[in-house]
């Protein structure tokens, strides 16, 4: 994981952020699960003026295949790039899928799960 460059950073930029620790007796971030975000905005915290950035992320909704969204801030070393957008573009070409009605088609199936990252991406225009 490679952490994201606090100034090229912009809004609008797709990033990944730790959400739950699952397993808090393992070293470094081998014990995390992480989700997309996009980049909101980027300053300085008040109380450390350590570089952070706001963001949108995806946490697991209630229903299948679909999503919520949290606003959250982190520390700027605590925000990596991420190559789910070229992942899920290959998961979509393999399936067949290529706009985004076929997309919703394809997630409403009943042996179809899962799709909740790929359903953030295409919700915020980064697929289709």
């Amino acid at each position: 994981m490679r952490k994201v460059n606090f100034e090229k950073i912009k809004p609008g930029d797709l990033v990944e952020v730790p959400r739950t620790q699952f397993a808090p007796n393992r070293r470094g971030w081998n014990g995390w699960l992480f989700s997309n975000a996009v980049v909101i905005s980027k300053g300085l915290g008040a109380k450390t003026g350590r570089p952070c950035i706001t963001v949108t992320m995806q946490t697991p909704g209630r229903e299948r295949n679909n999503y919520n969204e949290v606003k959250r801030t982190f520390f700027a070393e605590h925000v990596f790039y991420t190559n789910s957008l070229e992942t899920a573009k290959r998961f979509m070409q393999e399936d067949g899928v290529t706009n985004k009605e076929e997309f919703e088609k394809f997630a409403a199936r009943e042996d179809v799960t899962g799709c909740d990252w790929i359903r953030f991406l295409v919700d915020k225009g980064f697929l289709f």
